[in-house]
């Protein structure tokens, strides 16, 4: 008992600090106002994630290993569904292009649309912390032997609801690309301003 007591807190560690480094890593309004940071920014932030959720299908495919070792092969398939969610995530993520031109090479981008991108990757990295708790019930349950159903369904949805996050980040930054193009250029709008009237 104590050893998995040990195991579930080392585990729970784990996912802190797994969660802790995306905070850590997540990019400032700064990161994004400045033209040069902005794909570091936006690598930066989804490295973090990938990283975090490495982290967490390691952890599922030990939950399999667990079940394999009870002889629990018919579950098998259903804890899969969750490592393979997972690896599916983390090659989208990686795999993102890291394009967006009109959003990552404009001069300047407006406070509501930073801050709106911002709230975003708050949201994202705030998918990391339910994930890994998730997990750790899951464990728990499989270790003892329990109806660990709750905890896989709960897992599922909230990875679920990361992918859409992550849709809803991908549609902002396009649609801030599109309107970050439909500005004017500074030297447009100075050519458009009234002249001055002329001396009589």
């Amino acid at each position: 008992m104590k050893d998995f007591i040990d195991k579930a807190t080392k585990t729970a560690q784990a996912g802190i600090d797994s969660a802790t480094g995306i905070f850590s890593d997540l990019p400032v309004i700064g990161d994004y106002r400045d033209k040069e940071r902005r794909r570091d920014a936006d690598r930066r932030l989804r490295e973090s994630i990938a990283v975090a959720l490495e982290s967490a299908r390691k952890r599922v495919v030990e939950i399999e290993r667990t079940l394999l070792n009870k002889g629990k092969l018919p579950d098998l398939p259903r804890v899969d569904m969750a490592a393979a969610k997972l690896q599916l995530l983390i090659d989208r993520i990686r795999t993102a292009p890291s394009g967006y031109a009109g959003f990552f090479d404009a001069e300047k981008i407006r406070e509501p649309e930073l801050e709106k991108l911002r709230q975003f990757d708050e949201r994202i990295a705030a998918s990391a912390p339910a994930i890994d708790e998730d997990i750790d019930q899951l464990a728990q349950a499989v270790e003892a032997g329990e109806d660990y159903t709750p905890a896989l369904k709960r897992l599922l949805n909230h990875l679920g609801e990361l992918d859409q996050r992550l849709d809803h980040r991908r549609e902002a930054i396009r649609a801030m690309e599109a309107e970050t193009s439909a500005l004017p250029e500074a030297s447009t709008i100075e050519d458009a301003s009234p002249a001055a009237p002329e001396d009589q």
